[in-house]
């Protein structure tokens, strides 16, 4: 039992929540809440419903990290990030992780560490994040439909940090992952 679960039980079973559906896509769909709580007060809230992803810090031998550069539709911009991607059905987490990394980089990680889930923007996504480090990365690639237009760029963690500081690295899992790991080298 988490260390808000009572208040959060408290917060959800004094509302009345009528939810639907109102966009369904190939990777989310969004459902609107309507909530009245016993004090009048009246919300609406639009939830996107993502089933899950997962991100890896890839470490070389000599502690630089593999990142991929790519085109982001959403921003209209070429990120620098971490591998990541989505959880396909029936698979773990770890598993999911692997092949992103096989997929962007070309690497499978002969030891993954998993470091937690994380909600990428808890006040409207469900999108859990699971994040991991892959070490002793070995030539594997996996061919995917989507990865054409990613680069790999090999980044030394120092520099890493410097960029999520200058504002270069503007993707949240990727900052989160690089500092966790510059923390526990």
């Amino acid at each position: 039992m988490g260390f808000y679960a009572e208040k959060e039980a408290a917060l959800e079973s004094a509302a009345s929540i009528q939810s639907r559906f109102i966009h369904q896509g190939k990777y989310i769909s969004v459902r609107q809440d309507e909530i009245d709580y016993p004090d009048g007060l009246h919300k609406t809230w639009d939830i996107v419903l993502h089933p899950g992803a997962v991100a890896v810090i890839p470490l070389t031998k000599e502690g630089d990290i593999l990142m991929v550069e790519q085109w982001r539709r959403a921003i209209g911009k070429i990120t620098l990030e971490i591998p990541a991607g989505g959880i396909d059905p029936g698979e773990t987490p770890e598993i999911s992780a692997q092949r992103e990394l096989q997929e962007e980089t070309g690497k499978k990680a002969q030891k993954m560490t998993y470091l937690g889930p994380y909600y990428s923007s808890p006040g409207v996504f469900t999108e859990q994040v699971h994040l991991f480090v892959g070490r002793e990365l070995k030539h594997s690639p996996l061919k995917a439909e989507d990865t054409e237009g990613i680069d790999v760029r090999v980044v030394p963690l120092a520099k890493a940090v410097q960029f999520i500081e200058d504002g270069t690295i503007c993707d949240a899992k990727t900052a989160l992952g690089i500092l966790l790991v510059a923390r526990l080298l």
